[in-house]
């Protein structure tokens, strides 16, 4: 199959679609989105998964039909599917969008055969055009996180296959091509459902890498070398947030913050990357999270959350707001000299 397929899908699911090709970094030489690739690793990835979904509430409702009805199994069977057909357009038509949004796509030799054993067996009465919309559809439904295992599947397979073995794993990343051999431990979401992280012993200490900038991943024939100490840590960070590192050489403390009225609202409001507190005295808020996470969150909320321990934390944030403090200064006295000039 080499002729291009075209497809019309809602503006909602290709907006999802989109971004998602940005979040997943499909990008091809030039810069830009790579829709062809990202189209087709889709439909490999996840078209056997959707089949299954699919097949069982196909089931579901035909068993429903024949436990109250005296009909032919066929009669039945076309009912499912009108049923199925019809849940399928109001469930992924979602804001009650028109599918004006026409996509095309050219099947690669990675997906050709599948795509061809889709024409062959699969769509039943539908066009093989209707049945990618409603795939495609059904992931944008899916939160990031989960959209994610079906576009790197297979790097979510090795990774569990490791695990399973006992094996250390060798693969590059993304970002600089470098070679990494490693422990894994387990994956771990993030909190915010958005991206998944391979926990893993990388160079003796405990390390986090997103499983999307994985690449080239290889079994390798050593056993895993995770000690208790560093067990612990990824338990912490898969807790509280496994994009964020754990400083080993340090001996873990409670970080200790006084938070105003306002930067409790702050606190409640401000989502992204939020840590729990496991103690509350009065103003002060007790967390174990990493010192990283706590720099990251705090740091926004200005005078409203004061970090008091641990010391080291301390200093870093009072040298982020001095540096900061430095340059908005300067450019108060530069706009003061300019306004003296035009006066």
């Amino acid at each position: 199959m080499e002729e291009k397929i075209k497809i019309y899908i809602p503006e909602s699911v290709n907006s999802i679609l989109s971004k998602d090709m940005e979040r997943f970094e499909f990008f091809k030489k030039d810069g830009s989105l790579n829709r062809n690739e990202f189209y087709n690793t889709l439909i490999v990835n996840y078209y056997e998964q959707y089949e299954e979904n699919q097949s069982a509430i196909f089931s579901h409702v035909t068993e429903s039909i024949r436990d109250r009805t005296d009909l032919k199994e066929q009669e039945i069977s076309d009912i499912a599917a009108d049923i199925l057909q019809y849940v399928d357009v109001r469930t992924f038509q979602l804001d009650k969008q028109r599918f004006d949004i026409a996509i095309s796509m050219k099947p690669t030799k990675k997906s050709s055969d599948d795509i061809q054993y889709i024409q062959d067996c699969l769509l039943g009465n539908s066009t093989l055009s209707n049945y990618f919309r409603n795939m495609f559809a059904s992931y944008s439904l899916l939160p990031q996180d989960k959209r994610e295992m079906i576009i790197f599947k297979q790097n979510f397979d090795l990774i569990k296959e490791a695990i399973e073995k006992d094996r250390k794993i060798y693969f590059t990343t993304a970002n600089n091509g470098s070679p990494h051999i490693v422990s894994p431990y387990t994956i771990a979401n993030s909190k915010e459902e958005l991206f998944n992280y391979l926990l893993c012993k990388y160079n003796s200490f405990p390390y986090s890498f997103r499983v999307s900038r994985i690449k080239q991943i290889k079994l390798l024939n050593e056993n895993r070398d995770l000690t208790d100490n560093i067990i612990q840590v990824f338990d912490r960070m898969a807790r509280f947030g496994p994009q964020f590192s754990y400083e080993v050489k340090k001996p873990h403390v409670p970080i200790k913050v006084r938070m105003t009225e306002r930067g409790k609202r702050q606190y409640r409001s401000m989502y992204l990357h939020r840590p729990e507190f496991f103690k509350v005295e009065g103003d002060v808020y007790y967390f174990d999270c990493s010192r990283s996470q706590a720099f990251q969150y705090f740091s926004r909320m200005g005078s409203n959350a004061v970090v008091l321990e641990p010391k080291d934390l301390v200093a870093d944030l009072h040298k982020f707001y001095a540096i900061a403090n430095r340059k908005y200064s300067k450019l108060d006295r530069q706009d003061l000299k300019e306004t003296e000039k035009e006066e």
